[in-house]
Parts: structure tokens; C-alpha cells; sequence
């Protein structure tokens, strides 16, 4: 159990991963507390959702915000925000949430759009910034080698047919080969039930 929580862990790093939501309205923006969740850009194209994050932001502020909160790989709250950001982008809705992962003592931001039918997404961890289109959002799941509970991934794509094995085979494999043999992915969050 140990060892499956820490490669979720470990998953989750690797991607810059997780996201607190947002109830999208039907130009992708989003009043937030003391800022705002738009889709926006510097001119060098690089968004900019995350330069008026409020300060000591609290979960309880979060979710009163329409955020989805992770706490490590099996905490959440505000999975109905979550629920109607899908809701919305199946329907074609233009939408957006935020996701507040809170790991350890370190608290990441991740902005996930469906605008002009493509997802978006951003994390406030990362430098890279810049625009990147995704056809699919999936949400996945199955039992990892040796664990003992199941665990979950929502994950962005261009190929609407991966599934939890492949996702997981790539992700602990050590051959490239392997890594390289499916579609490339963009993890938003993971975690077990």
C-alpha cells in the first residue's frame, strides 16, 4: 500500500498535477474571491490565471469559490464542482475549473478549461505556460501491480481509447520504448479509493 501511494506520488510531481474548480460560465471566465479565473495571455502567450492568486487561501474559501480540492492521492472535497465541469464539457459548454492540490505542506493550483471545444489546462508549478489543446478528458481506473486498493487518473489526450493499463504501464516503465508506445497524455490529477 505503501509503495502504491508513493508512485501516485511520484506520478503526480512528474506532471505538475491537480486542480481546484471553478463554475464556468459561457466565455471560460470565472469570478474568483479577490480575483478571477479567465482564460488569458501575455503577449508572449504565456496565461495569466494565476497572477492575482489570493493569499492565504483557504479550502473552506475554495470550495465556497467552486474549487476542487485534492488532499494527497485519496483526500477531495468539492467533487460536485468537479462533476459539473464534466457535466458542462460534454456538453460542449464552454467552462473552467481550478483545482487546489494541497501535498505535504506545499499547495499547487491547476487551471482546466473547455473553451471553443478543446481542453486547456495550466498549473501554477509549472514554468511552461503557454497554450496546448487537448481533444479528450479521461477518467480512469483500475487496480495497479501489487496494490491492494484501486486508484483513479483524469487525464487529457488526443486518443480517446487509453486506458488505466497503458497509462500506468508507461508511467513505472523504465523503457522508452514502452513510454513512447502510446499517445501522449497530460495528467490533471490521480489518486485511490
Amino acid at each position: 500500500m505503501k509503495r502504491i501511494f508513493i508512485i501516485l506520488c511520484l506520478i503526480a510531481m512528474m506532471f505538475s498535477l491537480f486542480a481546484c474548480s471553478l463554475r464556468g460560465s459561457d466565455n471560460g471566465t470565472n469570478n474568483m474571491g479577490n480575483g478571477s479565473l479567465s482564460f488569458t495571455f501575455d503577449a508572449a502567450g504565456n496565461y495569466t490565471g494565476f497572477d492575482n492568486l489570493p493569499q492565504n487561501y483557504t479550502i473552506e474559501q475554495a470550495i465556497e469559490d467552486g474549487c476542487y480540492v485534492r488532499k494527497g492521492a485519496s483526500g477531495e472535497v468539492g467533487g460536485d464542482n468537479w462533476r459539473y465541469f464534466i457535466e458542462n464539457s460534454n456538453n460542449k459548454k464552454d467552462t473552467a475549473i481550478r483545482i487546489m492540490c494541497i501535498f505535504d505542506d506545499a499547495t499547487f493550483y491547476t487551471d482546466l478549461f473547455f473553451v471553443d471545444g478543446s481542453y486547456r489546462i495550466f498549473d501554477s508549478s509549472s514554468e511552461d505556460l503557454s497554450d496546448r489543446e487537448y481533444k479528450y478528458i479521461l477518467e480512469l481506473s483500475g487496480r495497479m501491480p501489487n496494490a491492494e486498493r484501486d486508484s483513479y487518473f483524469a487525464i487529457l489526450t488526443d486518443d480517446e481509447t487509453l486506458t488505466f493499463d497503458k497509462v500506468v504501464k508507461s508511467s513505472i516503465s523504465s523503457d522508452s520504448v514502452e513510454i513512447r508506445s502510446i499517445s501522449p497524455y497530460r495528467l490533471i490529477f490521480a489518486g485511490v479509493v
